[in-house]
Order: structure tokens, then C-alpha cells, then sequence
């Protein structure tokens, strides 16, 4: 099953020419089961797996490495991931790395599209004023942004 049309396809083909450097994609999943235990099962993983391999598919800037959450936590802790679906986003030259938990669809899938491109490019939409301030700081910071339809 293809999430994405033909349009929306060459649409994203045509915003991501715009990338210059590659993009890393770390994707945390969990393996699929033919046995089904309440509580245990992670609803949107295998569509956001789906939706992610979509996208790597319409540049060969972007790459995709996926791991099983349970089986390799070690890697899931390393990148501070806790649940899952999870994403975690990083380039070449870019300081830190964004992370996404949840399926990015609707508005946030607009959002993981610019954002991979701002990854790609090596730069954000923050000001220059932001920038000096961040740079300024003399200590890491956990910044956490939440998106709702709401």
C-alpha cells in the first residue's frame, strides 16, 4: 500500500532537489509478529516504516537504517529513544539531531519534510539573533516541542 500519490511524489521529488548533503534517517521499530499481545503491539510502526521507506525512496541523499527497539535497545538508548515509532534525524555538519516519535502524518509530515531538507542544507529558520544567544549557552539543553491537530 503507497501512502503517497503519484503528485504528492513528484512534489516531494521536486522539493528535495533542493538537498545538497545526505540525511540520516534512524528508525525505531518493532519487529512484526504473527502473534498478537495486547499491550504490546505498536499500532503505527509498520505504517510509519512503510511511509519512511516512501521517502528514502525519492532521493538517494536520504538513507534509512531501522532498528528493532526491543531487540536492540542498547542503539535506542544511545539516541535517548524510550517509545516507539521513533525517528531519529541527523546530517553531516549539523550539530545535534531532531527526533520524532509517532507517525508523521498530517501536519507533521510537512514538518519532517522541511525539516530534512533544513538537515540536508545544514541550516534552520532560526533567526541570526537565536542563534547567538544558543550560542551563548554554556550548557546542553533538552528542548522537547509537542504537535497537536488541537
Amino acid at each position: 500500500m503507497a501512502f503517497l500519490s503519484h503528485n504528492d511524489q513528484n512534489e516531494i521529488k521536486r522539493l528535495f532537489e533542493q538537498l545538497s548533503g545526505d540525511v540520516r534517517l534512524i528508525h525505531f521499530t518493532q519487529r512484526e509478529s504473527p502473534l498478537f499481545l495486547p499491550g504490546q503491539e505498536c499500532e503505527t510502526c509498520k505504517d510509519t516504516r512503510l511511509l519512511l521507506e516512501e521517502i528514502v525512496g525519492l532521493s538517494d541523499k536520504i538513507h534509512l537504517e531501522a532498528h528493532d527497539f526491543v531487540a536492540e535497545n542498547e542503539i535506542a538508548r544511545e539516541h535517548a529513544i524510550d517509545r516507539i515509532p521513533a525517528l531519529v534525524m541527523t546530517a553531516d555538519g549539523v550539530k545535534g539531531k531532531v527526533r520524532y516519535f509517532g507517525m508523521p502524518s498530517g501536519y507533521e509530515f510537512s514538518v519532517l519534510l522541511g525539516s530534512l531538507v533544513d538537515a540536508s542544507l545544514g541550516k534552520s529558520a532560526l533567526s541570526e539573533e537565536t542563534v547567538k544567544v544558543l550560542q551563548g549557552l554554556d550548557k546542553d539543553l533538552h528542548i522537547q516541542v509537542f504537535v497537536t491537530p488541537t
